[in-house]
């Protein structure tokens, strides 16, 4: 047999420059999502709410298997005032932090909240990170992106805002990829989990299930199978009296907690924001969505996510992060693979704006000066990961800090107006969004016309995604994943 020489080996053709970047990229991504991560646990540390969101998550598992209610504020309470090693987060006194999660979430957490809280949180750390590296090795298969740019667009708007706290989107994240690699793989039973793995976030989850349906049998029926399974582990965690509870009380009163919250990109906040009433707000918020899941049927009843499955459960979030009655940065994450689909098939100006916009959370990196540092490298990788061009990379890359540091400069001369405010309805001290309203009103709440231009980068990534999706649907031919 013939030997190949080591220079054919190494693909002497290729510049020198750009074997040294293809060689150096996995340990240079690698860094800088530590980096990220790294900056964001020092940030979470200095405000004592290391693993916050995760200890509401147990505490309402560690509720349910002492028969208690855990959306009542008493119990809960309690549990999350228990001492823990620093920084993990313990509340202070008077303070709940709320789990407004569905029975069906909460008796995930049910294993978790046997063990002791430091060691239940390393395990819960580990099942985030490789539910996102999971997530990752099934969209590179799918065709969104190579597994470095992946991380390095995940770094900032999903990683950084979800591990240090024990967040819930990194599992709706493999729920989504599962479902699409699923669909386009013909495997109904993990297709089903995909499914039940979208609805740790309902919002998600709902149009994802919506998207199912309406491909037909062979994606229904799992999707049913699924959506069945969680009714039934729900009523037998929380019994009739506590799913009504959840859908009649703790979600309405959730919703009116986080209404003026500086942290939501919601219509309902937009809508509170010029004037409308908090009810007339949220009703929108909710309208906008159950527009949204009609979006995402008809979007799977398309010719082209007929053909092509798997698009029809990347695009599914990304309309379920339009509008809406909640919205965080974390839900929103959950449309960057689509987003990275759309700019790696077939990349343009404002498909690969929109995926840095998403991938680079304005408002986040403010919030936290140090990530500055972080915006070119990430912004430059997804621009040269889409264009195929280092040169084009650097643009990218230059373009978005010109642009945040204007938006920056603007917010600072004009100020953000942060204000302490009572809560908009009042609540009931039973519940802990009493407490979570009052908190939002003291920390949270700012009025000033700059942060309207602070959040807008977020808000054209959430719509020029949605309409590039509509767009390649119409598009003939229709490309191939």
């Amino acid at each position: 047999m013939r030997r190949r020489s080591l220079p054919a080996l190494l693909d002497v053709r290729a510049p020198a420059g750009d074997r040294l970047i293809h060689a150096v990229r996995p340990a240079a991504a690698f860094l800088l999502v530590v980096l990220a991560l790294v900056i964001a646990f020092a940030n979470s540390a200095h405000g004592n709410f290391v693993m916050g969101d995760f200890k509401a998550f147990y505490c309402a598992g560690r509720v349910v298997t002492q028969r208690g209610d855990p959306y009542a504020a008493g119990p809960m309470s309690r549990c999350e005032a228990l001492r823990a090693p620093r920084p993990l987060f313990v509340t202070k006194r008077s303070e709940v932090l709320p789990a407004p999660l569905p029975g069906y979430v909460i008796a995930a957490f049910v294993p978790l909240s046997l063990l002791p809280f430091p060691l239940a949180c390393a395990l819960w750390l580990a099942v985030l990170l490789a539910a996102v590296a999971a997530a990752v090795a099934l969209f590179v298969r799918l065709g969104a992106g190579d597994v470095w740019v992946l991380w390095v667009a995940l770094s900032l708007t999903l990683l950084s805002v979800c591990i240090p706290v024990g967040e819930l989107p990194p599992i709706a994240l493999f729920g989504i990829a599962l479902c699409a690699w699923a669909a386009r793989s013909r495997i109904p039973w993990a297709l089903a989990l995909g499914v039940a793995l979208t609805f740790t976030e309902p919002q998600i989850g709902a149009a994802v299930f919506v998207a199912a349906c309406a491909l037909g049998r062979r994606y229904a029926i799992p999707a049913i199978a699924a959506a069945v399974v969680l009714g039934v582990l729900s009523f037998a965690v929380l019994g009739l009296a506590g799913n009504v509870e959840y859908l009649r009380v703790v979600l309405p009163a959730h919703l009116l907690s986080e209404l003026p919250s500086v942290l939501q990109y919601s219509l309902s906040w937009v809508l509170y924001r010029i004037g409308a009433t908090p009810s007339i707000a949220v009703l929108g918020g909710r309208i906008c969505w159950i527009v949204m899941l009609g979006v995402a049927f008809l979007y799977a009843r398309s010719a082209f996510a007929r053909s092509r499955p798997e698009v029809a459960f990347l695009a599914a979030p990304a309309f379920a992060v339009v509008g809406g009655p909640f919205l965080h940065l974390d839900h929103i994450a959950l449309a960057i693979p689509a987003a990275m689909w759309l700019s790696t098939q077939r990349p343009s100006p404002v498909r690969v704006a929109a995926a840095v916009s998403l991938a680079v959370p304005v408002l986040y990196v403010f919030s936290i000066v140090r990530f500055f540092a972080v915006v070119p490298f990430v912004s430059g990788w997804i621009g040269a990961a889409t264009t195929r061009e280092t040169i084009g990379g650097l643009r990218v890359a230059l373009v978005a800090v010109i642009v945040l540091s204007i938006i920056g400069a603007i917010a600072v001369a004009a100020g953000t107006g942060s204000i302490a405010v009572a809560p908009l309805v009042p609540l009931p001290a039973s519940l802990p969004q009493a407490s979570w309203a009052a908190y939002i009103g003291k920390h949270l709440v700012m009025n000033g016309w700059s942060i309207w231009l602070v959040k807008a980068p977020i808000w054209f990534g959430v719509v020029a995604t949605a309409a590039a999706l509509v767009q390649a649907a119409r598009r003939a031919p229709a490309p191939v994943l």
